[in-house]
């Protein structure tokens, strides 16, 4: 049974569903989305794992914060929620911008990380990432399109979503749509946090632990070459792709998800 909870940290509240028994998972969801990101995947892990999955500042139901967040600030809050909740080492997993920071944490603080499970963006180069967040640039993010009477705004952010996630049926689409729309409400989202952070250098050269990537079928990121990547640069990587799934991949393929989480994390 999944529960939400609270924790009190000198920067906000931070919510987050926590579920199961075990060694402790943590989970990061990507923005503009939360915590809910893993509702799914969260009950087929909780029989092996005590399993937390935080709204990051600025999502979901955690405060927001005053300024524009770099991924060190979440980082720290990510720590500082780890020392609120007594957990001293975990499994560290998250999607997309769940994924920077959850590398971010597995390089500043690499006692705190046993094993690290990331999705295949984090393997960009600086150049390929600068070239994203050019193309970022040059148009609003969805949860910024200029609004309309006639709500054409909705149905722009809609055909964005169907891009995301080629091959997902209306319904899986739709609860992270909504997520994403209600963020229109919130000052700030991790997105372009995460592109400079990701952009300054080769952030998984720093990282010690074991590494799983995840590669969604349909991600924009996701390119068959990836896996003999993962191998080449780490002495204990692998690689495991989400069939007929895209950006939206937990929402999409919770069970391929749980199980390339357990297979890797039990192991």
């Amino acid at each position: 049974m999944m529960r939400k909870a609270y924790v009190n940290l000198p920067e906000g509240q931070v919510h987050y569903v926590t579920a199961g028994q075990g060694a402790p998972l943590l989970l990061f969801h990507q923005a503009s989305i939360s915590a809910d990101e893993w509702r799914e995947v969260i009950p087929l892990l909780s029989d092996s794992f005590t399993v937390f999955a935080p709204d990051m500042l600025g999502h979901g139901s955690s405060d927001d914060s005053d300024s524009e967040q770099e991924m060190e600030d979440f980082a720290a809050t990510a720590l500082r929620f780890m020392d609120a909740l007594g957990i001293k080492k975990a499994t560290c997993c998250g999607n997309h911008s769940g994924a920077a920071l959850a590398t971010a944490l597995a390089v500043i603080a690499p006692e705190r990380v046993s094993k690290l499970i990331v999705s295949c963006e984090m393997l960009l180069s600086a150049e390929q990432l600068n070239t994203c967040m050019a193309r970022l640039l040059e148009k609003p993010l969805s949860r910024e399109l200029p609004m309309d009477e006639a709500g054409q705004f909705l149905v722009e952010a809609w055909d964005r979503y169907k891009a995301l996630a080629p091959t997902a049926v209306a319904a899986q689409r739709f609860r992270p749509f909504i997520i994403g729309q209600a963020s229109r409400l919130r000052p700030y989202d991790a997105h372009f946090a995460v592109l400079r952070w990701m952009a300054q250098t080769d952030w998984l050269a720093g990282v010690g632990c074991p590494v799983l990537v995840v590669g969604a079928e349909h991600d924009l990121f996701f390119n068959r070459g990836m896996h003999d990547e993962v191998l080449r640069r780490f002495a204990q990587g692998s690689f495991e792709v989400i069939r007929n799934a895209g950006a939206l991949s937990t929402f999409e393929q919770p069970v391929a998800w749980a199980q390339a989480i357990l297979a890797f994390a039990r192991a």
